[in-house]
Parts: C-alpha cells; structure tokens; sequence
C-alpha cells in the first residue's frame, strides 16, 4: 500500500469518528480555544474536530505557571502547598522520564520563589483590605449574542476579590502570571482590551459570588520567572582549584534564594487596573459578539460534513509568513488611535500601493 493510500484510509477513519467538540453551545469555549480559531480554523478543525495536538513535552514556562497556580490554590485552601507541589512534580517525572532533571529544577525553584513571595505580600498593605470571594474556580456561563443563538464560556478565574471598605470596596479579578520578562507600560495599555482579561470579566459579571458588587477592574498579579534570561539570572559555579568540587546544588539555590530576596520588588509585580462598563461593552461589541457569532456560523457549516470543506468563506487554512505584532504580545502603531482617537505620531495618506509606483 503507497503513502497516499495510507493517508486515504486515515482520512476516512477520522471522517468516521464523533468531533471531539461538541460546538459552542453544549461544550463551549474557552479563551486559549477562541485564540486557536482566530489564529487558523482549519487547525483549530483539526483539534476540536480530529482531536489531532501535538505530543506532549516539557514547556518549562508553561509548568513553572502550573506549579505556581497549585501552591496558589493549595494557600488558599489552607498552608499546604508545598506537598501539592511535590505531589505535581512528581506527576512529570512520570510523564517526561526523558526531561526529569528539567522538571527538579523548576521544582526547586519553585519551592524556593513561592515562600518569598507570600511573605513579600503579607507585608503589603492592601492584602489587609483583600476579602477572598472566590479562588481558582471554573466557569460555565451561557453567553446570548445578538442573533439570538448563545455561547457556553468556559474558563478558571484565579481569585476574585473585593478591595477596600465601605462604599469604596469593590470587586476585582486577580490574574496570576509567570513570566519571564515584564513590560509595564504595554501590559497595563493591553488588559482593558485583552483576550483573557476581558473574556473573563464578561463571564464574571454572571457569576452568583459578586451578587450586587460592582465590578471594579484588574489586578495583575506577575512573578518575574527566575533564571529565564537578563537580571538575578545565575549558573552553577564550576570547579576551582580552591573549591575542587565546585558549587553544590543546595548552595547554587540556596545563592538564588538571596538574590531573589534582595530584589524582591524586580520578581513581585502587581497592576492595578480598572475596567469600566463601557470598556467591557467595547470589547464585547468590537470583538467578543462578532467572533463568536463567525464561530457559530464556521460550527454549523462544519457540523454538516461538507464533502469540501474549503468550499464556504467560514472556513481557510491560514499561510505562512503573516506577521501579527499582536499575537507576538507586541503593540501596534494605531493602538493609540483606538484608544482616545489620537492622531499623535500618525499621518493620513490616500495611496496605500506606493511601492508600486
């Protein structure tokens, strides 16, 4: 049998399978989904459809994340974190036996970062006015567009909080990030119109745990990821002659411990943002409701098995070479301008085809 016969018959046993997905209404959406639609639907076909990903491998920036949120989680329910997270990187040892001494490591870092930086908190006087109303919970809400049909929007909100006493107190969604490296002014521009910022305030304004609070905005909760590159970050001292056995692991992070302490304020960075209405209508007029309503029109085309599934404009395999500075995490000349509608930096033209001139 050739390889074009062999591909033949894959085609026709996923053609034969249930979707993986059962639509945006019954299973719903997600915002790291919603990103995948956007970026090419006939790859996001072959996920939610075909059920075809990539195999799994250590993402050391994606796992140090996760263990972060397991001892955020666990500190919640109580102070036992640190067997929660043994537990984890245990887990991953198992699953990539290839990539065990990746997984320690950020295991030990983790175990050393995390504890500096509830004390670090605990002195911050706003943790004094921060009354929790719900940590790392999922959501499911039923979302109505304005063609009627609805949307399930599906996610887990870090922490939901209120801030402040009285008529001051409000209501503000905790998003925990680790990240590598921090650009403040573009990150505080970007979370009043971004994907998973504003997907889930639109979620949360259903939820039952803000009964009657207003809604307040964003507080952006950022650990500077250590060893990942620019300040604080260190190697393991090699052998001397007058330390022939070099630096021990224990002393490596035991010295990473101090310049994490010494710097505390460069690795535990909090934004606080404010969201108003009309931001969230913004973002759900501009690009929540005309997204989802293409997702449905794209579902309902693709559920009736098209024998060619190119054959509708719902559908298209995204090509190479496009370049978009905002999936990047970048910013765009014309931000500015959607903002405020300020023309500060920019120029009218009426030729938009000059080097072909």
């Amino acid at each position: 049998m050739g390889l074009k016969d062999k591909l033949k018959n894959v085609e026709r046993k996923f053609q034969n399978r249930e979707p993986v997905w059962k639509g945006p209404e019954q299973d719903g959406i997600t915002q790291s989904l919603l990103s995948r639609f956007l970026v090419c639907r006939e790859r996001f076909r072959l996920l939610v459809i075909d059920g075809l990903k990539p195999a799994d491998t250590f993402n050391h920036r994606l796992e140090y994340g996760n263990m972060w949120h397991i001892c955020e989680e666990e500190q919640a329910r109580g102070d036992n974190w640190e067997p929660a997270l043994f537990d984890y990187a245990k887990e991953l040892t198992t699953k990539y036996r290839d990539q065990q001494e990746q997984v320690e490591k950020w295991w030990n870092v983790c175990k050393i970062q995390f504890p500096i930086y509830l004390e670090f908190w605990n002195k911050n006087p706003d943790t004094k006015l921060r009354f929790p109303l719900s940590q790392e919970e999922t959501f499911s809400v039923s979302y109505k567009l304005p063609s009627g049909r609805t949307v399930r929007l599906r996610g887990k909100w870090d922490s939901v909080d209120t801030y402040g006493t009285g008529r001051s107190a409000g209501v503000y969604l905790q998003e925990n990030k680790t990240k590598g490296d921090l650009k403040e002014e573009q990150l505080t521009r970007q979370l009043q119109f971004d994907l998973q910022t504003m997907f889930y305030l639109v979620a949360l304004q259903f939820s039952e745990a803000i009964g009657n609070r207003k809604l307040k905005g964003v507080l952006y909760n950022v650990v500077r990821r250590p060893l990942s590159g620019g300040r604080g970050t260190i190697r393991q001292h090699k052998p001397t002659k007058k330390k022939p056995a070099g630096e021990s692991i224990d002393e490596f992070y035991n010295r990473l411990r101090g310049i994490i302490v010494e710097e505390a304020n460069t690795y535990f960075i909090r934004w606080w943002v404010e969201v108003t209405r009309s931001d969230i209508d913004r973002f759900q007029q501009e690009f929540l409701n005309p997204i989802l309503e293409q997702l449905c029109d794209w579902w309902e085309w693709i559920d009736c098995k098209p024998d060619n599934i190119f054959s509708n404009s719902v559908h298209f395999r995204a090509p190479f070479g496009i370049w978009n500075v905002l999936a990047e995490g970048g910013s765009h000349e014309l931000d500015e301008y959607l903002s405020n509608g300020s023309e500060l930096g920019l120029e009218r033209t009426d030729q938009l085809f000059g080097e072909l001139v």
